[in-house]
């Protein structure tokens, strides 16, 4: 009996020693450079598709050419392949200040006029990518910053937690805010928009205000965005739920704004490859933010020190 014991022991303990050798592993190649590549590549990716939108703008509707957005198509491919990056970067998002400045002045000048404010997700997704571009300056900045001093540099940012400053973490806590109260305030919003377009006929059939085949009426990915927001906002997890806040945008792009097999008009293409793109490009911020990490200011750093 005492031997059939110790056998058991021996199994889990080698058991043990398995999974910690494999949560190792995990740990240090779950977010490796590829990961942050990736988040380059969709943040970019609406920038790309901004330039382009422009110029299809102007061959369809006959409106002034985009002289402004058509240089985001060279400045949006150097900071894919890493090259010029903060240069690059800092006009792009300087052109993306500009546009965020511009719809907001818009629906201030309606809200002034009608008295009413309407604020939707697609212009809080795209100030999610003004902070995404600044996500990238910021990663880039501490790159070559590391690189000038020497004494860090090859430090993957996995560990910039570690590390991380006072000033960066604040930074990090205003970002996650600001993009955790939006996501809460556009999930209320279109939760209450889309129960209120239903309506139902005599015959008990229900009917939504927007055409068959519209992507704006999915109810699963508000909620799910509303309900992963929640922690995210508190910086429980942080990684981990920005990480799935991430797989909810790219599932939702997929799933609701695959704009090349949609019937609907040239007008209705464009509006959904836009959001396509943004949802792809907050998604790319999502990991960078994971990759770089949350910073000082959060509910797993005040857990761990009072564990």
């Amino acid at each position: 009996m005492s031997g059939a014991t110790e056998e058991n022991m021996s199994v889990m303990s080698r058991a043990n020693a398995k999974f910690t050798e494999w949560r190792v592993v995990w740990d240090k190649h779950r977010l490796t450079d590829k990961s942050l590549v990736l988040a380059r590549v969709l943040i970019c990716s609406y920038f790309l598709n901004q330039a382009y939108t422009g110029l299809e703008i102007w061959y369809w509707y006959r409106q002034p050419f985009p002289f402004l957005y058509i240089w985001l198509l060279p400045l949006s491919i150097a900071v894919t392949f890493d090259q010029a990056t903060v240069p690059c970067a800092s006009i792009m998002a300087s052109i993306a200040t500009y546009d965020v400045l511009h719809i907001f002045a818009n629906q201030l000048s309606v809200w002034y006029v009608h008295g009413s404010l309407y604020i939707n997700e697609l212009m809080v997704k795209k100030l999610s990518l003004l902070g995404a571009i600044g996500l990238i300056l910021a990663h880039r900045y501490q790159t070559n910053t590391n690189k000038r001093g020497g004494a860090v540099a090859g430090m993957l940012m996995t560990k910039a937690e570690e590390v991380m400053s006072d000033r960066k973490s604040v930074v990090m806590l205003l970002g996650r805010l600001l993009m955790s109260t939006l996501f809460l305030y556009v999930g209320i919003t279109e939760v209450q928009r889309q129960w209120a377009s239903v309506t139902t006929d005599a015959s008990g059939h229900q009917h939504h205000q927007r055409a068959k085949g519209d992507g704006h009426d999915n109810m699963w990915s508000k909620l799910c965005e509303f309900i992963l927001s929640i922690p995210f906002v508190l910086g429980f997890k942080s990684k981990i739920t920005a990480i799935l806040l991430a797989v909810v945008l790219v599932l939702e792009a997929l799933v609701s704004w695959l704009w090349f097999f949609s019937d609907l008009n040239i007008g209705y293409k464009i509006h959904a490859r836009e959001h396509f793109t943004v949802n792809m490009g907050v998604a790319g911020a999502l990991l960078m933010f994971a990759y770089i990490g949350a910073g000082k200011y959060t509910a797993d750093n005040y857990l761990k020190k009072h564990e």
